[in-house]
């Protein structure tokens, strides 16, 4: 499906194109102690009953940012051995004393409760630590309010550029951080990482990042629409790899832009920003002029193409992440982005 977008300039800021609406987590081995028979007046057997211990119950999780697992309970100490009875004074057989009944096992305490995922919501098994991909950033490194150890600004189109954008701890995916753009002014809110360390899986490779817009988010007037950009490959020109456009009733569109418009596919209006967080990956390939695009593990297949020499596609050197956006919203267009990976092969949303 063809679309129309601007680009990041005033044409971008006067597209009024009408969407197409498509609507869119658990004894004691007992003792039995036994009398034994003696002679006398028959002594009679002690009998004794043993208590059984009762289980502490676990500890539950803490609601803290991250997600932890609770301390698991104690089990229960076991019921103490009946005592044998005493043995009878000499003379006839004494009757065999009665076994004392054993202890009653000790209840297993229950295991806690994994701790809740705090404002985060993100899992242990993200984040970079361990990873072998060709690149990866967690947004760990650096100062809240700054931009990530690394990265440098990408100032925007107009008079208000490069502002807006830096590192927070007031959501993440991993770890306890995120990069965080927000702003009401077009054009803003981005940063950029020079991919020359990457050599040839610059130009060919699959990327992978997590995203979570804040709810709810700026809609735009009656027959408007938001065309909001979240990462984009530099090079001869801007390749729009994770693009969206919102329209007025919420529902947004994922496409593949480039600023002069001339390219390229746009997917339905089938997806809403729910302060979730999602995965976005892409594929690209500048020999053959190749894209794909998956959401959330799901490939987007109207999206995809090869072989399209209008999709303008060249020796990327850097790429570009934060929330650009072309037409000013009502309120301000909040974005976190966080576990952002390259690789020569498909990532995935682990």
């Amino acid at each position: 499906m063809r679309l129309s977008t601007r680009s990041a300039d005033a044409a971008d800021a006067r597209w009024t194109r009408l969407p197409c609406l498509g609507v869119l987590l658990l004894g004691l081995t007992v003792a039995c102690a036994k009398e034994t028979a003696s002679g006398g007046s028959g002594g009679s057997g002690g009998t004794a009953t043993g208590s059984g211990g009762n289980g502490n119950a676990g500890t539950g999780g803490s609601p803290s940012g991250g997600a932890s697992s609770g301390t698991a309970g104690s089990v229960g100490a076991g019921g103490s051995v009946g005592s044998a009875g005493s043995v009878g004074t000499s003379g006839s057989a004494g009757t065999t004393g009665t076994a004392g009944t054993s202890g009653t096992a000790g209840t297993t305490g229950n295991a806690g409760t994994g701790g809740r995922a705090g404002a985060g919501g993100g899992t242990a098994a993200s984040g970079c630590a361990g990873k072998t991909y060709k690149f990866c950033e967690d947004f760990e490194t650096g100062n809240a309010g700054s931009i990530p150890t690394g990265w440098t600004a990408l100032n925007g189109f107009g008079s208000d550029s490069m502002k807006g954008v830096g590192l927070a701890t007031d959501q993440w995916h991993s770890g306890s951080k995120a990069l965080k753009s927000q702003s009401m002014v077009p054009g803003e809110e981005r940063i950029q990482k020079s991919l020359a360390a990457l050599g040839a899986t610059a130009t060919k490779h699959w990327g992978r990042i997590f995203y979570l817009v804040q709810s709810p988010a700026p809609r735009p007037a009656s027959g408007a629409v938001i065309h909001v950009t979240f990462a984009a490959l530099e090079g001869t020109t801007e390749n729009r790899i994770v693009d969206t456009v919102e329209a007025s009733n919420g529902t947004h569109q994922f496409l593949y832009n480039v600023p002069d418009d001339s390219c390229c596919n746009g997917s339905a209006y089938s997806w809403s920003f729910d302060a979730k967080w999602h995965c976005a990956e892409w594929y690209v390939d500048v020999a053959s002029q190749s894209y794909r695009f998956f959401t959330d593990n799901t490939e987007v297949t109207s999206l995809a193409f090869t072989g399209n020499a209008n999709a303008k596609m060249s020796n990327y050197t850097s790429l570009a992440v934060g929330a650009q956006f072309f037409q000013a919203p009502p309120t301000p267009f909040v974005v976190w982005f966080d576990d952002l990976a390259i690789d020569d092969n498909q990532i995935g949303c682990q």
